[in-house]
């Protein structure tokens, strides 16, 4: 039976806490990833899911990926709804980071990012970058989730969570989950012609990210305290 909405926020632990879903949820958790960057994909549920929501209903337990909240907000509007989320410029300088030595260069983006000709602050601008968690999280206040995982505060945030869905927080699994570092590149050298990331530009990028700040700080007072 549907119990839960997981939004994965790239580059907020999502892809270890769908780690803490599997030990809770085994095979009955529905993976939506792939289409962060197609703002329709995103935000329209898939049809053959709505041709049978009552069969989706009982076989699936967990839906979790990088979707938007408004994607299932009026097929599943009573389902309890999970976010991954982290301080807002540590996770555009991760994506940053990432593109630079991973991106899609068929992504024009991800091109001049890869290629040297865009920086972090200028990458920080886009309203779906500086300020993705509010993008993801557009129809839903951070007060009415049932549970933030913030990353900063992973292991605090994901126990919780467990005691929310009757599930033993010090299960070995779980200690095992928590207690592993998050994948992280923040110190790390990379090879890449992307634009360095230099110390003036933290402050920079958070001018551009007010909206996401805003939620994480509401998050981290109501999760963590």
């Amino acid at each position: 039976m549907l119990s839960l909405l997981s939004i994965h926020i790239p580059k907020t632990a999502g892809t270890n806490f769908s780690e803490v879903l599997k030990t809770i949820f085994q095979d009955t958790i529905h993976y939506d990833y792939g289409t962060e960057r197609d703002l329709v994909a995103a935000r329209t549920i898939n049809p053959i899911i709505t041709a049978d929501v009552a069969k989706f209903r009982k076989d699936c337990n967990v839906v979790h990926g990088h979707f938007h909240y408004l994607k299932y907000k009026e097929t599943f509007g009573g389902v309890p709804v999970i976010a991954t989320l982290r301080h807002p410029v540590d996770r555009v300088v991760s994506q940053y980071r990432h593109i630079a030595m991973h991106g899609e260069r068929s992504v024009e983006r991800h091109r001049l990012i890869m290629d040297g000709k865009m920086g972090v602050v200028h990458f920080s601008k886009f309203p779906f970058i500086g300020n993705a968690q509010a993008c993801y999280l557009e129809g839903i206040e951070v007060e009415d989730l049932q549970q933030a995982i913030i990353q900063e505060h992973f292991s605090q945030t994901v126990k919780d969570f467990c005691k929310k869905v009757g599930f033993d927080p010090e299960h070995p699994q779980i200690n095992k989950l928590v207690g592993s570092p998050i994948n992280a590149r923040k110190g790390k050298t990379w090879k890449s012609k992307a634009l360095p990331i230099e110390p003036e530009d933290y402050a920079k990028i958070e001018a551009n990210c007010g909206r996401d700040l805003d939620i994480y700080n509401r998050a981290v007072e109501k999760f963590v305290g």
